[in-house]
């Protein structure tokens, strides 16, 4: 005769494996539209890399993903090209926008209430676009990739039923507020000041229009909701995809060699990278002559170009991101603004490459200074701690394996996706 004991022990594993499969079926049948403001391909920046190693792992769970994105001048691609490898979509629609910074109609901006970071992501083409494939199609959820979109709000909510989640890769009006902080010229300062106010009134007033707020870090929430938010809102780290195949072994040979990786039409990355090469790098090279810096970017400018030397080289834009970190067994992130967590410190740990980054660099990322990453906020503390990487290369290789072991515990796309589907299973 059956116990009671046994008979409840398995009515709680078959309500368990119940659940389980109901979670499953939940998500198999999620439909999801994407939009973003540009398109996610290549993924060499870290919006694309995160939307690009997202996707593929989301595809994988899901019963369809359709994305709407601008296709920019400024990141145009041939849509035509895209790699079957890297086509995470069911369909894919594309608007054309000439996104440059036209500064006339920056001046004419400042007389209205929306900014001009917004403004000009504001499309009539994009509006009548998003309006035929929602009323062709049925959605469960809206992912928007950004405030920069949120004026397309109310056509989703006048066309579909779906959720709006918006996952917000910063907090905008922060990286500029900044930027302005870093800016001499007053002038300019003050201009960037007012931009960034505009902003930040914009994004605390529209960010909960959304459904579902996604952020990247925990201070990132923090910061909304002092900002005073109180939409239901989750932290869901940022990740990437990787391949186990890459001999990623740690050897540091002298010369030293040092990498910058970053795209170079971002303000914050160009203004770290310049007061780095100012107040760092010359120093560096003064006692150890050999020393080199390897820095590669989307969009590299001519100024950064111009400043190759004997002890730096300017690559531009490079094809694979890995290749080029592999080739330095150290990288630096200098960076003095921004926000949000930096794609490219995950790469560069799960490939164990030595990281020196200033405390904003590494925001969101649950690392620890001398074990899984160098933190250095002033010149001072950037030379001290290369220095550090050239006299003691036997504790680097320690840092490396500590690196590569945070990425694998928390930073895999894989657990990302399974973790904000959870989240989305609750809300069906």
């Amino acid at each position: 005769m059956q116990s009671k004991y046994n008979t409840n022990t398995n009515y709680i594993g078959n309500l368990f494996l119940l659940l389980l499969l109901l979670h499953y079926i939940n998500t198999k049948l999620m439909r999801f539209l994407q939009l973003i403001k540009k398109f996610p391909y290549p993924p060499k920046d870290g919006e694309s890399l995160l939307v690009s190693s997202f996707n593929e792992e989301l595809k994988k769970r899901v019963n369809k993903i359709d994305l709407l994105a601008f296709n920019t001048i400024k990141h145009h691609f041939d849509i035509s090209k895209l790699p079957d490898a890297q086509n995470h979509y069911n369909e894919i629609y594309e608007v054309y926008l000439d996104n440059r910074i036209k500064w006339h109609e920056a001046l004419v901006n400042i007389f209205s209430k929306t900014p001009y970071h917004i403004s000009r992501f504001i499309s009539k083409e994009f509006e009548e676009k998003l309006i035929s494939v929602l009323n062709k199609n049925q959605y469960d959820f809206v992912l928007m990739e950004s405030i920069y979109l949120a004026s397309y709000i109310p056509i989703i909510r006048n066309h579909s039923k779906a959720k709006i989640i918006l996952r917000a890769h910063n907090i905008e009006h922060e990286i500029w507020e900044r930027i302005a902080k870093n800016t001499s010229n007053i002038i300019k300062k003050t201009y960037i000041n007012y931009l960034t106010n505009q902003l930040k009134t914009y994004e605390l007033n529209h960010i909960s229009d959304a459904d579902l707020i996604i952020t990247l870090t925990s201070r990132d929430l923090k910061k909304l909701r002092d900002g005073g938010i109180k939409t239901e809102a989750h932290v869901v780290p940022a990740g990437i995809s990787t391949n186990n195949k890459i001999n990623t072994e740690f050897v540091l040979r002298k010369p030293i060699q040092i990498s910058f990786l970053g795209s170079l039409d971002w303000i914050p990355n160009l203004e770290g990278l310049k007061w780095f090469i100012n107040n760092v790098w010359h120093k560096i090279t003064l006692e150890n002559s050999n020393s080199f810096l390897h820095i590669a970017g989307r969009n590299t400018p001519k100024a950064i170009f111009s400043l190759e030397s004997n002890n730096i080289k300017v690559h531009g834009e490079v094809p694979d991101s890995k290749e080029f970190l592999l080739s330095s067994p150290i990288m630096i992130v200098p960076l003095l603004s921004g926000g949000g967590m930096r794609l490219k410190i995950l790469e560069a740990m799960a490939l164990g490459r030595i990281v020196i980054s200033t405390s904003i660099g590494f925001e969101g990322i649950d690392a620890t200074d001398g074990k899984n990453i160098l933190v250095a906020n002033t010149a001072k503390e950037f030379q001290e701690k290369i220095q550090f990487c050239i006299d003691n290369p036997s504790n680097l290789k320690q840092i490396s394996h500590n690196a590569k072991q945070l990425f694998e515990e928390k930073y895999k796309t894989s657990k990302i996706v399974d973790d904000f589907l959870d989240i989305l299973n609750s809300k069906i």
